[in-house]
């Protein structure tokens, strides 16, 4: 895995969220994922792995990761005037334009694939709503979300032309859905199968690399 030693421009505290922004240039899709250390993990080896972002957005050769402070890890990263950064990577949403409108769905807080896709989807004009399961903590994050609405149940999602979800949780059976799924990623090419997920038909598929975006009717679990 090769990582680019990059200079944080910013960082913004939304609620319990924290958005770092460095300079990138490349495009990436929408739902890929980027490894990430502070830059004194490349000789302390502390903590020994990098952690898995969602992009969460990129525009001006600007890239931005979100991230919540769960540990060491995540609290070296977002103090740290310097990281280091891997390309990104996995499978992302493929936002085909659909026939008609789509639903946008985070649970549990994950809002971070979303953003990216959310803004390719109203660039081309795709009527959509979007709607988040978010902990009173989390709630400043709709600053980056206009129009969204926060829920416990996303209800009846059935008249959706498409659906695309980030988190755990069922979707209504018939409905195009592509759903991220969040796993943790120690090597991000495919060679540890730490964040195989079930599927369907049998076997398992690499988070990494065949994800994190997949068709929910792939995933056993969904």
């Amino acid at each position: 895995m090769r990582f680019h030693r990059v200079r944080v421009e910013s960082r913004e505290r939304l609620g319990s969220y924290r958005v770092l922004r460095y300079p990138w240039e490349g495009d990436v899709e929408p739902g890929q994922f980027v490894l990430i250390r502070a830059a004194s993990q490349r000789t302390s080896f502390d903590p020994f792995l990098a952690r898995p972002f969602s992009v969460y957005d990129l525009r001006g050769g600007v890239m931005s990761v979100l991230l919540e402070v769960r540990g060491r890890g995540t609290r070296l990263i977002a103090s740290s005037e310097e990281i280091e950064v891997s390309a990104p990577h996995g499978r992302g949403y493929r936002p085909d334009v659909p026939a008609g409108r789509v639903a946008l769905i985070a649970r549990e807080g994950k809002v971070a694939p979303l953003r990216l896709l959310y803004r390719r989807l109203q660039e081309r004009g795709v009527d959509h709503d979007i709607f988040l399961q978010l902990a009173a903590a989390q709630v400043p994050i709709l600053r980056d979300f206009p129009g969204a609405r926060v829920v416990d149940d996303f209800g009846d999602l059935s008249g959706y032309a498409a659906v695309y979800a980030s988190g755990p949780g069922a979707v209504p059976p018939g409905i195009p859905c592509q759903v991220a799924v969040e796993e943790m990623m120690a090597c991000g090419e495919g060679s540890c199968y730490g964040c195989a997920v079930p599927l369907a038909g049998g076997g398992y598929a690499r988070a990494c690399v065949e994800g994190p975006v997949f068709e929910a009717r792939e995933l056993a679990w969904i």
